[in-house]
Order: C-alpha cells, then structure tokens, then sequence
C-alpha cells in the first residue's frame, strides 16, 4: 500500500512539474527561439527573419519549440526520477551500482547533445545551405519558415544523436570484444545499420540507402583504423 500512495503522489508531482516546465518555457518563448537558432551563427549564412504563410503559424512555432526543448530538458529529470523510484527496493551496493550507471547516462546525454548542438547542426546547416546559389542561370533564394526551421532542427538533432549513440556504442563493443570478434560478427552490424536507416529516415529509398551507405562506410573506416592500431602495437612489441 506504501508503494502505491507513493507512486499517486510521484505521478501527481510528475505532472507538476511538466506543467510548470511548459509553462516557464512559453513566458520565455522567445528566448527558446534565439536558442534554436545559435547552430546558425557558427556559419557564414546567418538566418535574417523566418517567413510566416498565416497567424497561426508563428503560435505553433512558439508552441513547437517550447515542446522540442521540453523534451530535451525533461528527459535527464525523468532519469532521476525514476532511478529514484527504485532506489528505496535496492541493496546499498545494488544502489551504488544504478547510481553510477545513472550518472553515466546524463553524463552521456549532455555529452552527446552538446556535441550535436555545437558541431553537428552547424556542419549539416552549412552542407544544406551550400546549395543555394545566386547564379543568373538558375537562381535559388533561401527563405524558410519558423516551423520548417523546426522540424530541420529536430531531424537533424535526433538523427546525430542517434548516430553518437551508435557510434560510442560501436566504440564499447570494439573495447569490450576485441577486434577479431568485431570482425567476425560484422554482418550483424550491417544488418542493424539497415534496420537503423529505415527506421529513422523518411520513405524515400535514396535518403535511406544513402545513410546506409554512410554507415557502413564509417564502419569500414573505423575498422581500417583499429587494424592499423593492433598493427602498429604489434610491431611496437
């Protein structure tokens, strides 16, 4: 019965605090907008204005980006929140060991997101915006929509986050199996990369072949690396 009056109660401040979340994030909805936009202002091409088709959009696009940066900023309270839920059944030892672990998850998240927000958004901002030209022949002009700019961002945070994630996951698995079971076991990489790009690319068969094809390329470039380096120490010794 204890448990169940504490998981109400924690369920009740659960929503609280989204509440009060979304709602300190609406009062400063302009302050999110500028903060979206920072990856931009490491490039060359600045964003000037962002172009409006109807009233409602610029409210959905305050809407919107309140949500993007709850999300991002609510999921390392939801991790506390629920390692502590499960902190009163655990041994003292058990709980050292899930702290750890659960530090090791915010540290990575803020890692990863840092990463992605300062280099990440900023290299693909300019790869895209490189298409734009200003030739007499066949012109093209760069006028975006706060809520294209909302979804661009979004895509493109949860796509290099996702390939972080694999890419240290990779890493872990190198330093925990070795390089020969790696090689060994390469086909079942390959075939989680393919299930990786359908699942977060769009149904277009060039955008989901082409991350295939870059994930496998970083793939075989990594490896090419570790066998340098078992070669190197090798000869070393």
């Amino acid at each position: 019965m204890f448990y169940l009056n504490e998981t109400y109660y924690r369920f009740i401040y659960l929503l609280i605090a989204i509440l009060c979340n979304i709602l300190t994030l609406y009062l400063h909805k302009v302050d999110i907008a500028f903060i979206s936009i920072i990856p931009t202002l490491f490039v060359t091409n600045i964003i000037d204005y962002f172009i409006f088709t109807e009233p409602r959009e610029i409210f959905f696009f305050y809407i919107y980006s309140c949500f993007t940066f709850f999300f991002f900023s609510f999921f390392p309270y939801l991790i506390t929140f629920l390692f502590d839920y499960i902190k009163t059944a655990s041994y003292v030892k058990e709980w050292l060991i899930i702290k750890l672990f659960k530090n090791k998850i915010i540290f990575s998240y803020f890692i990863i997101n840092l990463t992605t927000f300062f280099l990440g958004l900023p290299i693909f901002w300019e790869f895209f915006l490189s298409f734009q030209n200003d030739s007499n022949i066949f012109p093209f002009f760069f006028e975006l929509s706060g809520l294209n700019y909302l979804f661009y961002f979004n895509s493109i945070f949860i796509f290099t986050n996702c390939l972080q994630f694999f890419l240290f996951l990779g890493l872990y698995y190198f330093y925990k199996k070795g390089f020969i079971k790696i090689i060994l076991n390469k086909t079942y990489i390959i075939f989680l990369f393919l299930i990786f790009s359908t699942m977060v690319t769009p149904p277009e068969l060039f955008i989901q072949i082409s991350l295939f094809c870059i994930l496998y390329i970083c793939l075989e470039i990594l490896i090419f690396i570790f066998l340098l380096y078992y070669i190197y120490v090798y000869n070393s010794n």
